[in-house]
């Protein structure tokens, strides 16, 4: 999974993504794209590590890249080369700045939180409107000459509602479209069809106060677009980063914080995204894995190994939580706490998951 990391210049976007990869941007690359792996914090692996001492603890991850500042001045062809970046990416992660520092200058007409994110709306609607015109155009060409298929005259009535919702000025992801639908749209990349996360970055003062300009016009304005959002301060995770864990502990304890914003920022992107994380667990490695809701025992057997998918017979699953009552397999086993699933059983967040498969 990747997300992009966009914004206008100075808004601290590259602070973030910093944050989140360990990877500093080289100031000599400064206008290209940078992407790196980002853990997944999940204070459940870190517990079943101390109970099974595996050899090797891995984390789920996500990959961020950072997309250069977004240049209003710039001209047309370099503001299209840097929105190119978002095409690959799964999902948007829109960066705005709410926080006071003299010493860095404000985006040119976009003083505002609520101004940067018009802004950013924009240049991603203005985008979409283009491809979703030619993709008509083309369709309607075909249809001058042959029957159109069953798919192109669903992709058609799609793209004239999602048209429809561009006069109103609002994001194709604000329909949310059947999933058979959006893959029907994949092949044309529509960002505003993508999940987009608003992070707002504040200053300390701001965090504290839980305050800021415009914060209930922002926050209406990202409910009302099917956004989700979060709130941090890049000045202070990084000043945590820099603490040890000792320390971290008493600067978290005085800002009233049981976690840091990266943190919550793992939780904010998988949510919205519609993502989870089942455990396996033993001697060798505790593992965290992504998957998408619903999924079933045996396609999540699939990510750990597609040998697994195919040879898949039950899978023994227990929930996190009913496991740290005992926090001991052989217990939980005795006391009739894991169940025997089968293929179809829908696969939930947290689920210690072990597969039986054909040797």
């Amino acid at each position: 999974m990747e997300i992009g990391i966009f914004g206008l210049p100075l808004s601290g976007k590259s602070t973030l993504f910093t944050l989140l990869t360990g990877v500093e941007p080289h100031s000599s690359h400064k206008n290209e794209a940078h992407t790196a792996v980002a853990k997944v914090h999940d204070r459940r692996v870190d517990e079943l590590s101390k109970i099974f001492n595996p050899k090797k603890t891995v984390y789920a991850t996500v990959s961020f890249t950072d997309i250069p500042g977004y240049d209003l001045a710039a001209n047309q062809k370099e503001k299209n080369r840097i929105l190119q970046f978002i095409q690959n990416s799964e999902a948007v992660m829109a960066v705005v700045r709410a926080f006071k520092d003299t010493s860095v200058p404000w985006p040119t007409g976009a003083y505002t939180p609520v101004k940067q994110l018009e802004t950013i709306e924009t240049e991603l609607l203005v985008r979409d409107m283009e491809v979703v015109e030619g993709r008509l155009l083309k369709l309607e060409e075909a249809k001058k000459k042959r029957k159109l298929s069953a798919d192109e005259e669903r992709e058609t009535e799609l793209l004239h509602l999602i048209e429809k919702g561009f006069d109103e000025n609002s994001f194709a992801s604000q329909l949310e479209l059947a999933e058979d639908d959006l893959k029907l749209l994949g092949s044309l990349a529509l960002f505003t069809a993508k999940p987009i996360i608003v992070a707002i970055n504040l200053d300390e003062d701001q965090f504290s106060a839980n305050d800021y300009p415009e914060r209930e016009t922002l926050l209406q304005r990202i409910s009302e677009r099917n956004f989700a959002h979060i709130e941090l301060s890049g000045k202070i995770e990084s000043e945590l980063m820099e603490l040890s864990e000792e320390d971290r502990g008493i600067f978290m304890e005085e800002l009233g914080i049981s976690e840091s914003g990266i943190e919550r920022l793992s939780r904010v992107v998988y949510e919205h995204m519609g993502l989870i994380s089942f455990l396996t667990v033993g001697e060798d490695e505790v593992r965290a894995w992504t998957i998408k809701k619903n999924t079933p025992a045996k396609a999540a057997a699939g990510k750990i190994h597609t040998d697994l998918e195919r040879s898949f017979i039950r899978a023994e699953v227990i929930p996190y939580d009913e496991f740290m009552t005992v926090r001991n397999m052989q217990e939980a086993k005795a006391k009739g706490m894991v169940k025997i699933v089968g293929k179809e059983e829908i696969v939930k967040d947290g689920d210690i998951f072990h597969v039986r498969a054909n040797a």
